[in-house]
């Protein structure tokens, strides 16, 4: 069975929505030698870039071209840089409270988890009592 290279997924998405269903089938069909074309064009409406529109039965085509996405030689030599931004002195005490908070929450889980361990598939909480005892810590349940 002969596969239907990616790069004529647009032509028979545009054979889709001008001839429809059927002829798009009997086209794969005849040019590529698939016995099961339907597969061909759920493919191609789940390929990245395309998506179907099932309300107008159609395939929508990406109409980026690699013009679009690449940047060209001549953008690149030419490009100006622009200056950098520099940080307010509340941004950078955001950032470094909110790190802090972030490095002391770990230290904390890590200490946890050295006690008490959470089985997802049984629900079950496993709490080691006497190494909790051990280290000094007391023990409430509520």
């Amino acid at each position: 069975m002969a596969n239907v290279p990616k790069e004529d997924y647009e032509k028979i998405a545009n054979l889709y929505n001008e001839s429809g269903d059927k002829a798009t089938m009997e086209y794969i069909g005849e040019n590529y030698g698939i016995k099961a074309p339907r597969g061909v064009l759920m493919r191609i409406k789940k390929y990245p870039g395309f998506s179907y529109d099932a309300e107008n039965k159609k395939i929508i085509i990406p109409k980026a071209t690699e013009g679009e996405i690449f940047m060209g030689i001549d953008e690149i030599c030419n490009k100006k840089t622009s200056a950098p931004k520099i940080a307010s002195v509340n941004e950078v005490r955001d950032i470094s409270l909110e790190l802090l908070y972030k490095e002391l929450m770990q230290e904390k889980l890590m200490e946890i988890s050295k006690y008490i361990k959470l089985n997802r598939y049984s629900n079950t909480v496993i709490i080691d009592r006497t190494s909790l005892s051990i280290d000094g810590y007391q023990i409430t349940i509520n």
